[in-house]
């Protein structure tokens, strides 16, 4: 309607000017060459409308042409797009079929029909290789597909799992990193970087990955915190041997981030110990023990003791002074007091324990107090029978792998990264442990 309203304006205005020209007619004259020529100025009017005409129709024809060629052109894409979707479902048909003949076949189909995009193409190709475990001409699909600016990510992630196979640390990082600092939002990419990392012990990068982590809020403050702290303990213990000054900075850092966590506490003592800070080393294990007893920090007690020149039970009494009552305080004395052949005071140390249903530890002390003390073996196998019934010691626990172990490690025996916890081990692990327990325990 619109449209008809505006050409009729239109011819209106034309049909108002040409009747002003006719009715108003006057003389043209111009001269070439000496020559002067007349002309009506209706007739020139006329004459210059008819080539406006002329030129409109031309136009109009130039560009309805045109624009019936671009459709058709247009036309002809969409239908060899079509064709190329088809092709590609159809592949992927053909590979859920494991028919990887024609699933090759329409891979090749999608790259002739969609020349400009060969994605598809390469995503399908990408995943007939991998069920055939193709790996080689896999790496090259990859490769291509770093180059497509909407697949670099596919390209990278693939090029990543590949060397993850293949045990090639080094350049499964190269390409996880790429893949990190193209998208960092990649599901568990951080997760994946950290377990190749600890694969190679790059606790330096380790740090690195986790501030980036953090600032780009892929990780929480305190995964953040974890994992630096462990990052300096390992830093700390590949120096220990080597500086052992930077190594105590290190491990400082470690506990900052991480304060009172006993396996940071006990190589702290150890590197205090090493450089010959003796008297520090005491006293700081004494606040530590007031604060945070653990059976881990234990055996800390007889290379101090060593080094003071001192009798190990008159150090464990220091140490246990402000907190007596505290049933690992407790332990590690009578433990102290059995090493040094003291049967009558660790006997009398022990009565405050020996409830109505002991622990297993406590039962196994007490059966090593009567064989030391009496030797009488029916009252040791008593205690030591009783100690099944004992409630178990806590350990570290891998929560995923649900295996006990005797120390803490930032990666479990299972080989999975900070998985350690301090708590009872589920009853099959009891059965097995036993032994182990009571070794970490004396």
């Amino acid at each position: 309607m619109i449209r008809f309203i505006s050409i009729a304006i239109q011819l209106i205005f034309i049909l108002i000017v040409v009747l002003f020209l006719t009715t108003n007619e006057f003389i043209i004259s111009f001269e070439i060459n000496d020559f002067i020529y007349s002309i009506s100025s209706s007739y020139f009017f006329i004459f210059l409308l008819l080539v406006f005409i002329l030129i409109f129709i031309m136009q109009s024809l130039y560009f309805k042409s045109k624009f019936r060629f671009s459709k058709f052109r247009i036309s002809q894409k969409i239908k060899l797009k079509e064709k190329g979707y088809n092709s590609f479902v159809n592949g992927m048909l053909a590979l859920a079929n494991k028919d990887f003949k024609k699933a090759i076949s329409e891979s090749n189909k999608i790259s002739k029909l969609l020349d400009n995009d060969s994605s598809l193409s390469l995503l399908l190709k990408s995943e007939i290789y991998k069920i055939n475990k193709r790996y080689s001409e896999l790496n090259e699909i990859y490769e291509a597909m770093i180059g497509h600016e909407s697949m670099k990510n596919l390209g990278f992630r693939g090029l990543m799992e590949q060397y993850l196979r293949s045990h090639d640390y080094h350049h499964a990082f190269i390409y996880a990193e790429k893949l990190f600092n193209s998208n960092p939002n990649v599901e568990k990419i951080y997760d994946t970087l950290v377990n190749i990392l600890i694969k190679t012990n790059n606790w330096q990068q380790l740090l690195i990955i986790t501030e980036k982590s953090l600032s780009k809020k892929i990780i929480e403050k305190n995964v953040s915190n974890i994992n630096k702290s462990i990052a300096y303990y390992e830093i700390a213990k590949i120096k220990q041997f080597s500086d052992v000054k930077e190594s105590i900075n290190y491990i400082k850092k470690s506990l900052k981030l991480r304060q009172f966590f006993p396996p940071y506490v006990k190589l702290y003592l150890e590197l205090l110990i090493q450089n010959n800070d003796f008297n520090f080393a005491k006293k700081y294990f004494k606040k530590i023990w007031s604060e945070y007893p653990h059976p881990e920090l234990k055996s800390i007690a007889s290379f101090l003791a060593k080094e003071l020149k001192i009798k190990k039970t008159d150090l464990v009494k220091y140490l246990i002074s402000s907190n007596q009552k505290n049933y690992q305080s407790q332990i590690m004395l009578i433990e102290n007091l059995i090493f040094e052949n003291n049967w009558n005071e660790a006997r009398k140390h022990i009565q405050v324990l020996l409830d109505v249903k002991p622990k297993k530890e406590v039962c196994l002390l007490m059966a090593k107090i009567e064989e030391g003390e009496s030797g009488d073996i029916q009252k040791v196998s008593s205690w030591t029978l009783r100690a099944k019934n004992g409630s178990e010691n806590k350990m570290w626990v891998c929560f995923i792998s649900k295996k006990a172990q005797k120390e803490w490690s930032s990666v479990s025996e299972g080989g999975y990264f900070n998985s350690l916890e301090w708590k009872q081990p589920a009853m099959i692990e009891q059965l097995t442990n036993d032994n182990k327990l009571l070794n970490y325990e004396n």
